[in-house]
């Protein structure tokens, strides 16, 4: 019977399969192989960790040839492979080792020592084939690396924390175990029982499974610690940074709540009495921005837009200067928001800059640049429009009426025998009446765009966007008789003993060929024809001649309309009703210059639109009786004029309305324009109806 002791570890060991711990060691380093994969996707720019990978993957490597070692002709290769990947597999761990912790003193021999294994391995796999020395070899060689690793993790940047203090120990461990597998089998002896076969074997794997998985929990402990400290003194970088900074800044993640802020963001909020809890790390800024007060609603809320549109990539960057005034102080702030450069969800930087000061600066040189403006575009003696003024907004006014075919018109006056009122006067009083003058042409304007300008010495001029010489003459006349009214005493005058002023008119259908000045020139012939033919009147020319022309007796306003034959439209009631409205025009236009202001211009216009009224009713039966084809368009276009002037008349009598825009209504659009545009159209048809009958 052989010793009890032997015996018995004989049958504690009899059950251990070594294949299933080979099989499960695989398995180990196969684990071990996805975790630093895993490791290094989170922290790809983590030094060594691309070793311990390559490593994992010679020992993985190393066991699936080991399952070649009972093929005849691939035994020696897959044996040596197999022994080799375990150095190797460690020699990948000391490198990576060393990389990450910045100690590579012992790189060297380390090399040596494995390049002079690798070579007896070679040998002993290859020539001599003795699996005792192959694995005594292995273990010492692998023992010395374990070592230098400890010594390496213990001299490194982190020997002080906890996850290297624990791989130190681990491969102290590792160094130790292997280190008496490679010495303990020269004693030899009958008395050690644990190197009774298998146990070995078996307590190799079992121990290269239990310390393979401490180191890489140490590893992945000692890359997260690091990673760790890297995040924390990023952080604290970041804040040190921006806490240099005079802009409040924020940075926000992709459901819009604060992630980190700079002290100016926490003195801004207590400088307004906001609770730092209410813009502070974790606080929703956008549903902050959402519950702003409704005096900067809007601001807050395109603000909070922008945020979100860069957050969802469909802008790139945003900004937006806003107003946050409080009742002692007006304040501006320019918002940015960019995107964080930085891996890992999607985040911005809002920055908000008090650009107050350079706000009240730009404020300041707007209203300077505004009177320096003023001074650039007015008459030092008259406080109206200059000449240059003049000139820049004729061009302008003429190229914009280019565009969009609308009558310009112009008014040149002229103060009469002004020379005789400075000599008789004095200069002085000659400026004071220049300034009456001026004041009294810029009064008479009531729109916002037209424009009273001295167009030097005694000569003004008005430019009139958008109105028809109907409306050019009716403001002319009422210039000259305000000019009249304000009774300036002028003894040296040979047409009033008051200041008077002479006016010329022109309107036209701007086009490439009618330059401002042209436009300027034509004025001039009017102003020149009104002082040549007795002064103190209103000369005018139009793209509208045939319709309009120069009343020379009975009406100092210089306007009446004309009747053209071409008018005619070949049925007699017609033509005889036609004359008929052109005469009762006349009328009216007489009684306007005559009785002025009182004048009931409602109750006169409205005589007028029921007699165009009636007209239109004749006209309409006219047209059905003689098969006119388009006798439904003219219907609408009369009930459309007869609409229109009548809601103006409904105006009136609620609110006055200019008695140049009744006119414009009831003389121009209902009877003038219509009759020659829209008229026009059937003219041919009932002349050919007539010739036909005839």
């Amino acid at each position: 019977m052989g010793d009890p002791s032997t015996a018995s570890v004989s049958k504690m060991t009899d059950f251990i399969d070594i294949k299933t711990l080979v099989v499960c060691y695989g398995l180990c380093c196969c684990t071990q192989l996805v975790a630093f994969i895993l490791q290094y996707r989170i922290n790809k720019g983590g030094q060594g960790i691309q070793w311990w990978i390559v490593g994992s993957v010679l020992m993985v490597f190393g066991f699936f040839m080991n399952s070649f070692r009972d093929v005849e002709l691939l035994a020696s290769i897959a044996i040596f492979i197999y022994t080799a990947s375990f150095l190797l597999c460690f020699l990948c761990i000391y490198i990576g080792l060393a990389e990450f912790v910045e100690n590579k003193k012992l790189l060297r021999p380390v090399l040596i020592i494995v390049g002079v294994s690798l070579v007896v391995l070679s040998y002993l796999a290859f020539i001599e084939g003795s699996i005792f020395l192959r694995r005594t070899l292995l273990s010492f060689s692998c023992s010395i690396l374990s070592l230098f690793s400890a010594v390496t993790v213990a001299g490194g940047n982190c020997k002080h924390t906890l996850p290297a203090k624990f791989l130190k120990y681990v491969f102290i461990f590792n160094t130790l175990w292997l280190f008496a597998f490679a010495v303990l089998p020269w004693w030899g002896g009958p008395g050690i029982a644990l190197f009774t076969s298998p146990s070995p074997l078996a307590a190799t794997y079992f121990l290269l499974m239990t310390t393979s998985t401490f180191w890489t929990i140490g590893l992945i402990m000692l890359v997260s610690q690091k990673l760790s400290d890297q995040l924390r003194s990023s952080k604290q970088f970041l804040e040190s940074t921006l806490n240099g900074l005079s802009a409040n800044i924020a940075l926000i993640n992709a459901e819009g709540e604060i992630v980190l802020v700079n002290q100016a963001w926490r003195n801004f909020a207590a400088a307004n009495g906001m609770s730092q809890d209410f813009v502070s790390e974790g606080v929703n800024y956008l549903r902050v921005c959402e519950g702003v007060c409704a005096d900067n609603a809007l601001e807050a809320n395109s603000f909070a837009q922008g945020i979100r549109d860069v957050l969802d990539g469909k802008l790139e960057t945003f900004s937006m200067e806003y107003g946050c005034h409080s009742p002692e102080q007006k304040r501006w702030f320019l918002g940015r928001v960019n995107p964080f450069c930085g891996d890992g969800p999607r985040m911005v930087v809002v920055a908000h800059e008090d650009i107050t000061e350079r706000k009240l600066a730009e404020i300041a040189l707007a209203e300077s640049n505004h009177k320096l403006e003023l001074m650039t575009n007015e008459d030092g003696l008259t406080k109206i429009s200059n000449r240059r003024h003049f000139d820049a907004m004729l061009a302008y006014e003429r190229n914009r009426h280019i565009r969009s075919g609308a009558t310009l018109s112009l008014i040149m006056l002229d103060i009469d025998f002004f020379k005789n009122y400075n000599d008789t006067y004095g200069h002085v009083k000659g400026d004071e009446c220049l300034q009456a003058v001026a004041q009294t042409v810029a009064q008479c304007l009531n729109r916002p765009t037209d424009m009273a300008a001295r167009y030097g010495g005694e000569e003004f001029v008005c430019l009139l966007p958008d109105t028809g010489i109907l409306g050019a003459v009716s403001l002319a006349e009422r210039i000259r008789k305000a000019v009249m009214q304000c009774g300036i005493p002028h003894a040296a005058s040979q047409v009033a003993s008051v200041v008077t002023v002479s006016v010329g008119v022109v309107s036209c259908i701007c086009q490439e060929s009618i330059t401002p000045e042209l436009i300027v020139q034509r004025a001039d012939e009017q102003l020149y024809l009104a002082k040549h033919e007795g002064r103190n009147c209103v000369k005018f020319r139009s793209d509208d001649d045939g319709m309009y022309a120069q009343m020379h007796n009975g009406n100092s306003w210089g306007l009446k309309v004309l009747w053209n034959s071409e008018y005619a439209s070949g049925n007699a009631d017609l033509d005889g009703q036609h004359m008929e409205l052109v005469s009762i025009v006349n009328s009216l236009l007489e009684r306007v210059l005559a009785e002025g202001d009182a004048l009931d211009l409602n109750s006169r216009f409205n005589d007028v639109y029921h007699v165009v009224e009636k007209h239109f009713n004749d006209e309409e039966a006219v047209l059905r009786s003689s098969g006119y084809p388009e006798v439904d368009e003219h219907v609408a276009r009369h009930k459309e004029l007869l609409q229109k002037c009548a809601g103006l008349l409904k105006q009136d009598a609620e609110t006055s309305v200019s008695p140049v825009q009744m006119l414009q209504c009831i003389i121009h659009d209902l009877v003038l324009n219509h009759m020659v545009k829209e008229d026009g159209k059937y003219f041919a048809f009932l002349n050919g109806i007539g010739t036909t009958a005839k």
